[in-house]
């Protein structure tokens, strides 16, 4: 039985595809009563009434099947049962009032449930009437505070915001809280009038609040259908600049604390480009008459979609031109672009059940990459993401504890471990594999066709698949006995991805392809049944004599049916051939030998590389050191093929060497062998080093900015070159520069690797120095740069109070910041047996500081599990986690990912280990 017809079996099981009330596990609503409005009143005093917030929620209902039990979602909310009422409009001076006979909670599935003793019946509708109090947590969900530090007064100034996806609206308000569940949304927010409220929705009106002297009540305008996962509302003392208008008229502003508000002009200009460039690229015009964007100095996500309220990190929101990187800002346009594509693909089309989430978070990152190659084509992003997604991609998803994209969620406690990169990253490469093939016309005219189809309204991804296939077969694209669920369902409802092996036959000129999974490590005997798996490939290539790298349509298709013989192919036995042009799709390639010599041959030639394509020749170094990794390939002819990146001299194919060599690093790091190893980088490095010029000077391009980038994080971790001592000088000029606190002398783009070096050939005083400047900074991508150089130190004292500090809340170190210090420490040589000895032992507080987001555990576990390399090291942490199994009872994935991780690398060790001297000898 196919792998992916038997996950398509698990979503039936799990009521994922449109099952009876009947049929639905507990944990989900079992759909006879449905919100068509929500009346939502919410009052907060913020800390004068010590975070408690108030309200209530009338929600029109419209019973589907008769039932005398309505359950809702509720979570740490206190209802006022005695004022629960349920009336019936029987005409407009008529209301027929129900009696509720109990009322009860489920824990366990969250639910508030209202017995009533008589049924309402199927066709009718009905008013459920819910009075509630809560106080607002400061673990960064629900409707939840956060504060900052006015640096005029020294004031803590406090703030209140919500943040719902994935479940925890019902933690803000008594709801339908299931995607499927839209409803409208009239929102009232009660307040003291020295604050400012927002919401989805522009505001009507504003009102004095009866009986609250000095409090006023925002009423704001009825909203579109809607998820409750995106309804949002802030109450903050937050300021914007004028605002803009786009194109379409839809009125644009971005918030943030008073202080901060100058570092906001970036967001408001980029902002409305993309949202117009997206009305035109999704031919529909955005719902809402305006779009918010929030800075929160609190916030668990990179950045939340809420439909007409943006919240972001202040570190993904917030630049400014004179201290923040290029990559600063390419960071925060690509997290701009994403949350705006949402507003489309996931707010306006959302998916019926958190199975397809992967269509939310793939589409929308797929589509921030084409917003900013459209504003910023210099910045060369549809190569740069192209790389960065598959690297990440390869690796996590050749483990066996991989997932589908479209993953069987069952209980929404699971939901929290499927926002990960096979979501994100490989949902996005998908798509774009499918935009290669079906051509961007065809792609985005279905895209168009299931906006209009779904618009207001839930979908599924074969929903999209349809569209798609009715357009493809309108314009000829795909034969009519294919369809896009055909091809797609092999990529999206099975794990993993392929390994093709292609292999000519010299004298007769032809070429077998054949296909089999991918997997991280030579697989073992009962292993080798998960490679039978298979998929629909798009086949495209070329060779020496035309290397013709425009073409990305495919031009042959590698099916199930067995392996593809290509007999008229053109090229000479002396010529090499290379198959998947421009990487257009998710999948590796194996040549043979001769073929590899071929390549290597090619490459290594200062005046023939070029004629392949950057990303080609960023493919050829992948595939070469994760097949030789895998044990395909042999490390010799995977370090040969390396060896040409002496002369390279673009960002593209160094960025996906900086990746694979970065994993040899990490299993040589702390052994005898390692001198090997950076000799061989040194020799590679140099002179790229050299030809990025002195620290000072900086490059014209933001290619060359980013090549300089890397090229000086090698030259530090390596020692090669004058790095370190241009690095300590820079530091010692700024550390002694008597406005340190306002002028900062080294160049904004390399701060992070000067600091980091700084701080590693430094003492307590350098570190004091960086931490003072951090607590100071008003700019929080240069505090986000400090943390990671802090984390850089040699002196254990000082690694050891970072870490206790980073889940100290009185330290200075944000809550969503602590995993990210404790990464930093534990990639650090001399961290990361420190950043071990600490999860050990401090495992119960760092769940507790978490609080309603531990799902983050399981990062701690990873960040370990990712250097260890020894049998022992594996049997360590499998005791460590079995014993914390109650603390990271929310991350199994994670855990079973990490400890699958250390198994492959405790293996390649046994394997590889001995022999680098001799794979890494100049002689080759």
């Amino acid at each position: 039985m196919n792998t992916y017809f038997i996950y398509s079996i698990i979503g039936l099981i799990l009521g994922t595809t449109g099952c009876s009330a009947a049929d639905l596990p507990p944990y989900r609503l079992d759909g006879k009563v449905e919100p068509r409005h929500y009346d939502l009143v919410i009052n907060t005093g913020l800390e004068t009434d010590e975070f408690k917030f108030w309200g209530s929620a009338l929600i029109e209902i419209a019973c589907i099947e008769e039932t005398d039990r309505i359950a809702v979602h509720s979570h740490n909310l206190v209802i006022d049962e005695s004022h629960v009422t349920l009336t019936q409009a029987l005409n407009p001076e008529n209301l027929k009032k129900f009696n509720i006979a109990s009322h009860s909670y489920d824990k366990e599935n969250e639910y508030y449930i209202a017995q009533t003793d008589s049924k309402l019946q199927a066709g009718q509708n009905y008013s459920l009437f819910i009075p509630f109090s809560g106080v607002m947590p400061d673990d960064l969900a629900g409707f939840y505070r956060s504060s900052y530090t006015d640096s005029k007064t020294n004031e803590t100034k406090w703030l209140g915001v919500t943040q719902f996806e994935s479940t925890d609206a019902r933690k803000a308000f008594p709801c339908f809280d299931e995607p499927k569940m839209k409803a409208t949304f009239t929102i009232t927010i009660g307040h003291p009038e020295k604050y400012t409220s927002l919401s989805n929705m522009p505001l009507e009106e504003t009102i004095p609040m009866p009986n609250k002297p000095g409090w006023v009540q925002d009423k704001f305008q009825k909203s579109v259908p809607m998820s409750t996962y995106l309804v949002a509302w802030m109450v903050s003392d937050f300021t914007h600049k004028e605002a803009t208008m786009t194109e379409g008229g839809v009125t644009f502003r971005v918030w943030a604390r008073e202080e901060a508000v100058n570092q906001t002009d970036f967001a408001n200009q980029f902002g409305p480009k993309v949202l117009s460039y997206y009305e035109e690229y999704f031919d529909t015009k955005y719902p809402l008459p305006k779009q918010d964007m929030a800075a929160i100095p609190d916030f668990s996500a990179g950045a939340m979609e809420n439909w007409g309220l943006i919240t972001y990190r202040e570190v993904l929101l917030l630049f400014d031109p004179k201290a923040s990187s290029s990559l600063n800002q390419e960071r925060i346009a690509s997290v701009i672009a994403h949350e705006l594509a949402h507003q489309w693909f996931g707010n306006l089309v959302t998916m019926e059940w958190w199975t397809d989430l992967w269509l939310n978070e793939g589409f929308a990152t797929y589509v921030a990459t084409i917003g900013l190659h459209h504003l910023f084509p210099e910045w060369n992003s549809l190569q740069h993401d192209t790389v960065n997604n598959l690297n990440t991609v390869f690796a996590l998803d050749a483990l066996k504890s991989s997932h589908p994209v479209s993953v069987p969620i069952g209980n929404p406690k699971e939901i929290a471990q499927i926002f990960d990169t096979i979501s994100y990253r490989k949902g996005s490469c998908i798509i774009r594999m499918m935009n290669q093939f079906l051509g961007e016309d065809v792609f985005r005219a279905g895209v168009t066709l299931y906006l209009s189809k779904h618009k207001f309204g839930n979908a599924r991804q074969d929903d999209l698949w349809a569209a798609l296939t009715e357009i493809a077969h309108e314009r000829g694209v795909l034969d009519p006995d294919v369809t896009v669920k055909m091809i797609m369902d092999t990529w999206t409802v099975q794990t993993g991805y392929p390994v093709l092996s292609v292999v000519r036959n010299y004298e007769t000129g032809d070429i077998s392809v054949s296909q089999r999974r991918y997997l991280g490590i030579e697989p073992s005997a009962e292993e080798r049944s998960l490679q039978e798996a298979c998929w629909r490939v798009p086949l495209s290539y070329t060779y020496q004599e035309i290397a013709d790298f425009s073409e990305t349509k495919p031009e042959k298709w590698l099916t199930c049916e067995g392996p593809l013989n290509i007999s008229t192919f053109g090229a000479s036995e002396d010529q090499w051939i290379i198959f998947n042009i421009q990487v257009s799709g998710l999948y590796r390639i194996n040549y043979d030998l001769k073929n590899w010599n071929l390549l290597a041959g090619a490459l290594n030639d200062e005046s023939s590389f070029k004629k392949i394509h950057p990303l080609n020749r960023m493919q050829l170094i992948a595939d070469a050191m994760d097949l030789a990794w895998m044990g395909d390939l042999e490390y010799k002819t995977a370090f040969s093929v390396c060896r040409y990146l002496s002369h390279e001299t673009e960002y593209v194919p160094w960025s996906s060497a900086a990746s694979a060599l970065g994993q040899i690093d990490t299993m040589l790091r702390r052994t005898a062998n390692y001198g090997y190893f950076k000799n061989y980088i040194r020799e590679l490095v140099s002179s790229a080093f050299k030809r990025s010029g002195p620290l000072t000077e900086t490059p014209k391009g933001f290619e060359a900015i980013k090549m300089k980038n890397l090229v000086t994080g090698l030259a530090d971790k390596y020692e090669i070159g004058d790095f370190k001592d241009q690095a300590l000088q820079l530091f010692k000029k700024w550390y002694n520069h008597k406005n340190s606190d306002t002028v900062n002398p080294i160049p904004k783009d390399i701060r992070g690797r000067i600091y980091c070096t700084a701080i590693k050939n430094g003492g307590d005083e350098e570190w004091a120095f960086l931490w003072a400047r951090y607590l100071k900074s008003n700019l929080a991508t240069e505090k986000s740069t400090i943390l990671s150089a802090l984390g850089c130190s040699r002196k254990v004292w000082l690694l050891n109070r970072y870490l206790e500090w980073s889940i100290d809340k009185t330290s200075g170190i944000r809550s969503q910041d602590a995993a990210s210090v404790f990464s930093s420490v534990a990639y650090n040589e001399v961290g990361f047996s420190l950043a071990k000895e600490f999860f050990a032992q401090r495992v119960a507080d760092i769940f507790a500081y978490h609080g309603a987001k531990n799902s983050r555990m399981g990062s701690y576990v990873k960040v370990l599990a990712n250097q260890m390399i020894s049998r022992a090291e594996y049997d360590e942490m499998k005791e460590l986690t079995q014993k914390h199994e109650e603390y990271l009872k929310f991350s199994g994935l994670s855990v079973k990912q990490a400890l699958e991780s250390i198994d492959i690398n405790a293996r390649w060790h046994s394997k590889h280990y001995a022999a680098i001297p001799d794979y890494l000898s100049p002689s080759l």
